[in-house]
């Protein structure tokens, strides 16, 4: 539906109000958890050259068989071939491309389904849902980035290849949801499964397009063939090369094993985890009950006027959700690629509720334009002048829109003050309306003060304002020791590495990603007072040391007065040490304490 406003317009306000805000502040964190795991992946894919087999963090010699390796070859390539940096921004570009990707699809959704203001209202809510963008989210090297912009752009392609209005575009179409299936599962398979499902039970409740799939089916079945060409490949070599322990990585435990129970006891949620958990996320912004609204709307207008577009849209919100709910093992992040349709559902409301008024809105305008005789017979001047006002109402509405409030003093005092976006808005309105541009402006304005009224602007300056933020404790720590430890062997001396005790009990991968690289990374499992004494107050034996909070407490119990002049950064479960040479290093890493 068209609102005023041609497509390349909508295309450039999600490019730059969504897309591109993703690039901010890209490099400016450490890696997460699971990130270091996937970045350490990549490290060892262009350190060694072995594409295949990427190794898996924080052991040597063994390799990451739990997921398909298409990610970390997607990173790993233009970062080998110089394109971008080998750092936290190089990692993260891509993921921030695919979810800026997954933005325009949403969007595209959107449109089709009710108009731009749905899609708009989608986007808007999937940018502000915070987990979604910061953690484990589109701003990382993980996962979900290429597994959510696979949902979105494989049910959007199914929809046009589906749609009476693509036929000439419908193999495009199918090869589109091949290859986006294709990324999803050579990326994170299990996970990736249920966009087939979804599409064969939408199609299944639909008897066109379950007719036309039929009369397509060899269409379908290359396409399925290409499929198969392309991803079995790599499960072959590594059965062949690893033989029943891929089979026990991969299935046994990465599948079986987090359905049923799990590899962690911290992932077992009740059934309903993933319902309450995405209720209470909405519920900071204000936005649960218009989702819940929408989603019921969405339902009951599909019943009332049914269309292939609104259940898929439902059985992609409902159908994975519901199978997931099953398993015992359940993670906030696995639920990104289904929080779009939810958006969508969340979008549908006002847009439905826009588009069925329209014509009322419409026929007051004209009406009220048709009573004002006077205006209606003024001169060209005239209505120039009032819709020049009208446009500066729009801007004086933008301006509010970015800056919260816009205000004119004088002598201390104000001469004009605005800080409600809509009001400038509905303005404009009846500036265009006695100007006789009434329902094309409505057409435009009409869905912006629903937008400005209704979603909880607030939070978009607050996510920006995040992303701006530097927290990057473990890379400002590393890169100190790196230099001490240069200069260190540069005059002679020795210069062991991290050495790290009791880590069943801290670890984190960040550290292990980090720290690896000072001269290495030496365990123990047990208290070695001897060890830790050496590594601490010995001149050419000190080193960094990680130690646990009960390590820590035995040596301040033991030797109190010399370990105040060892520096200390507390991190997660654990405490970084820097005796000796790495002392330096304490007024860079004093302000990342709190961090």
């Amino acid at each position: 539906m068209r609102e005023g406003l041609s497509r390349p317009f909508w295309l450039a306000v999600i490019l730059a109000v969504f897309a591109l805000p993703l690039f901010i502040g890209l490099g400016r964190t450490d890696m997460e958890n699971d990130e270091a795991i996937y970045s350490y992946a990549v490290d060892g894919i262009l350190a060694t050259g072995d594409w295949l087999n990427p190794p898996l963090s924080p052991f040597d010699g063994h390799t990451f068989l739990e997921k398909p390796p298409l990610k970390f070859w997607i990173v790993a390539a233009p970062i080998k071939i110089g394109l971008l940096p080998h750092n936290e921004l190089g990692m993260r570009v891509w993921d921030v491309v695919c979810g800026g990707v997954a933005f325009l699809y949403v969007f595209a959704l959107g449109r089709r389904l009710a108009g731009p203001l749905c899609g708009l209202i989608a986007v808007f809510g999937l940018f502000i849902y915070d987990p979604l963008l910061f953690e484990h989210g589109l701003r990382n090297n993980n996962m979900e980035a290429p597994l959510v912009l696979a949902y979105v752009g494989g049910v959007y392609h199914y929809i046009a290849w589906a749609s009476p209005d693509r036929q000439r575009r419908r193999v495009a179409h199918a090869a589109a949801v091949t290859a986006y299936f294709f990324l999803g599962f050579m990326t994170k398979f299990v996970a990736a499964l249920f966009l087939p499902i979804l599409l064969g039970a939408v199609t299944v409740l639909h008897w066109s397009v379950l007719r036309k799939a039929l009369s397509e089916w060899r269409m379908w079945l290359a396409m399925a063939a290409a499929f198969l060409a392309a991803a079995v490949p790599w499960f072959a070599y590594e059965y062949w090369r690893e033989g029943n322990g891929f089979l026990r990585v991969m299935f046994a435990e990465h599948v079986y094993q987090r359905f049923t129970t799990s590899l962690d006891p911290g992932h077992i949620h009740p059934w309903n985890f993933y319902y309450v958990t995405i209720f209470r996320q909405l519920g900071y912004d204000g936005l649960q009950w218009m989702a819940v609204g929408g989603c019921v709307l969405l339902a009951a207008v599909a019943i009332w006027r049914p269309s292939f577009e609104k259940t898929a849209i439902l059985s992609w919100l409902v159908i994975p959700l519901a199978l997931m709910s099953v398993g015992s093992s359940k993670l906030h992040h696995y639920a990104y690629p289904f929080l779009p349709p939810l958006m969508l559902a969340m979008g549908f409301g006002p847009a439905w509720a826009v588009n069925e008024t329209r014509r009322y809105v419409d026929s007051a305008l004209t009406w009220g334009h048709s009573r004002f005789a006077a205006w209606r017979g003024a001169g060209a001047g005239m209505r120039t002048a009032l819709l020049v006002a009208a446009a500066i109402c729009v801007s004086l509405g933008i301006a509010t829109l970015l800056l919260g409030t816009v205000q004119i003093r004088w002598g201390g005092h104000d001469l004009f003050r605005n800080s409600h976006v809509a009001r400038p808005l509905v303005l404009a309105i009846i500036l265009a309306t006695l100007a006789g541009r009434g329902p094309m402006a409505a057409h435009v304005l009409v869905p912006a003060v629903v937008f400005v009224s209704l979603m909880p602007l607030a939070s978009y300056s607050d996510a920006l304002t995040y992303m701006r933020q530097e927290r990057h404790p473990l890379r400002t720590a590393r890169d100190c020791l790196l230099d001490v430890r240069r200069a260190e062997l540069a005059a002679g001396h020795d210069a062991p590495g991290i050495y790290a005790v009791g880590e069943a009990g801290w670890f984190l991968h960040p550290y292990y990603y980090y720290f690896r690289d000072v001269g290495g990374w030496e365990r123990s499992d047990f208290v070695d007072t001897d060890r830790i004494d050496r590594g601490l107050f010995s001149p050419g034996s000190q080193r960094p040391l990680l130690l646990p909070d009960d390590a820590y407490q035995s040596v301040k119990s033991r030797r109190p007065a010399e370990l105040t002049a060892v520096p200390v950064l507390p991190l997660r479960g654990v405490m970084l040490l820097t005796p000796g040479p790495y002392a330096g290093c304490a007024p860079k890493l004093a302000p990342l304490a709190t961090q």
